[in-house]
């Protein structure tokens, strides 16, 4: 009788064990999402979770090069999606859409829904996108990288944007002489937009620099302001802005 007894103390001694080691072989949930040089504060760095929840990663099904990662046994997925979201807003710069073309917010009173987590680009193609979807008890996050004109606009920002392809064609279709240019076509020149925007009187402009066609000498420099298109021509020695006038 005394052998069984140690041998049934010696048996639950060694599933508490394996018990143990069960638990501490489970993944930690991670501080940063990252993929390259871009990363993000992860859910459970920015939002206080109960402490029964359940952590898992798994492959992603729409990002074969990613992970999603799976935080469930939550009180309540959308409230928690929404103080994520919220923090990575307002104190990350990121901007928080459902995912249409105009910025949408999302419903995180919904029993399950997505949102989509942008973060801004600095100069890059792409930015860093969080996709953060919920059910009722349970919130998943995916990061990705993806070009970086896939950030939503609000409907004034997308009313009011010029693309630089529209500012290059505004330019062909001014006279040589309205520019300060010989010549009686601006068929004669190549026009080369610079990277980036530049800043004039608080306004954004379009730098762009024109060239002759036949032989790629530089001729003149101008900024174009954002989106109304009102010229400048750039001096570049002394950096002044001319305005135009009226073609």
């Amino acid at each position: 009788m005394k052998h069984a007894k140690k041998a049934a103390v010696s048996m639950l001694a060694a599933a508490l064990l394996l018990s143990g080691c069960s638990n501490s072989s489970a993944p930690e949930p991670p501080l940063d999402y990252a993929l390259g040089e871009d990363s993000l504060p992860s859910l459970s760095s920015l939002v206080t979770l109960d402490s029964s929840f359940q952590f898992q990663e798994s492959a992603s099904e729409d990002e074969p090069d990613s992970v999603t990662y799976v935080y469930s046994q939550l009180s309540n997925g959308g409230e928690t999606a929404e103080q994520y979201t919220k923090a990575l807003e307002e104190d990350y710069n990121c901007t928080v859409s459902t995912g249409d073309t105009n910025l949408t917010a999302p419903d995180f009173s919904a029993a399950s829904g997505q949102a989509l987590v942008f973060q801004s680009p600095d100069g890059s193609d792409e930015c860093f996108r969080l996709t953060v979807q919920w059910e009722e008890t349970s919130c998943s996050v995916t990061p990705s990288l993806v070009p970086k004109d896939e950030i939503p606009q609000t409907a004034d920002e997308a009313e009011n944007s010029v693309t630089v392809e529209e500012a290059v064609a505004h330019m062909e279709g001014l006279s040589p002489a309205y520019l300060g240019l010989s010549g009686s076509s601006m068929a004669q020149y190549t026009i080369i937009p610079q990277d980036g925007l530049v800043r004039l009187d608080d306004q954004e402009c379009l730098c762009v620099n024109v060239y002759l066609a036949d032989t790629h000498q530089f001729q003149k420099s101008y900024l174009l302001t954002l989106p109304a298109l009102q010229v400048y021509a750039l001096d570049r020695i002394t950096g002044q802005a001319t305005p135009l006038g009226a073609p």
